[in-house]
């Protein structure tokens, strides 16, 4: 088991830059057959109007993967470890009385609070850790996660706005093209962006249940495998739960170029002494 492990942690740290390459060549390659064939074709009066929320599409999706990519999701680090005359105190203490109220991870040695789980992929335990994402090279975790979910939600209606636009001008019948150019810049951003879109639609109702519920994917596995019973949700606490996780509705319509990655510290107790945790979000 242990052996798989290993072998999937390393499939992970060597395929995720090459997905976040293939992400970022996809988006040019989107953003060029939409603005040089797909809108001349498609669009001769509202142009304008037309690219301007292409523009703004595509911006969002960008900015928010990038922030996907970039953000620290949390990770616990031990700023301040013991020294040896302090584990040497502490193993004379009864190590109940830290573990008591809060865990250690068996993994890395540091105190987890509550919704802190340990990501193998990353060697770290990571705040509220939703899944590591492949596709950002990168766990979705606490400061993070708002971005992800708008990215989400961008990337399905940039996919289907393309689609709607490339359908358009499939059915114009008035390209100037060859038809092996038409084919490519046309046809297939066509097909990527309708199969795309529907994928992520289906993952973007998945976290849409699970921001209203206030769990992480990882926590809604866990009540599951367990048989634990759900919480009955009320429309107030659906509320709270969504502006915790995602923010409010105008933090998601404007893109967060002007983020500042705020640092934060925790005071969280070591399994040996009470040793200061840092996370950076």
């Amino acid at each position: 088991m242990q052996l798989l492990v290993w072998v999937v942690d390393g499939v992970h740290a060597v395929l995720g830059p090459i997905l976040v390459c293939g992400v970022l060549s996809l988006l040019a390659f989107l953003v060029g057959s939409f603005y040089v064939v797909i809108l001349p074709h498609a669009a001769a009066t509202f142009a304008w109007p037309i690219g301007w929320v292409g523009a703004y599409l595509f911006v969002q999706v960008s900015v928010h993967y990038v922030l996907c990519v970039c953000t620290n999701p949390g990770r616990l680090v031990d700023v301040n470890p013991p020294s040896e005359g302090l584990r040497n105190d502490d193993d004379n203490a009864d190590p109940k009385a830290d573990l008591a109220h809060l865990g250690i991870c068996r993994h890395c040695d540091v105190a987890k609070p509550p919704h802190a789980h340990h990501c193998h992929a990353c060697g770290v335990c990571v705040l509220d850790l939703d899944h590591h994402c492949v596709w950002v090279h990168n766990c979705i975790g606490r400061f993070n996660y708002c971005y992800y979910w708008r990215f989400l939600l961008f990337t399905w209606l940039t996919c289907f706005f393309v689609a709607l636009v490339s359908y358009v001008a499939i059915h114009a019948d008035r390209h100037d093209t060859t038809f092996s150019t038409f084919d490519l810049h046309v046809r297939l951003p066509y097909a990527l962006c309708l199969c795309i879109g529907l994928v992520v639609l289906g993952l973007w109702l998945w976290h849409v249940y699970i921001a209203l519920a206030g769990v992480t994917t990882l926590e809604a596995i866990i009540r599951y495998r367990t048989r634990q019973a759900t919480i009955p949700l009320t429309w107030a606490m659906m509320q709270r739960n969504v502006r915790q996780k995602v923010g409010s509705l105008w933090d998601s319509l404007v893109p967060p170029i002007a983020t500042v990655f705020a640092k934060r510290k925790f005071g969280l107790p070591s399994k040996h002494s009470a040793a200061q945790y840092e996370c950076v979000a």
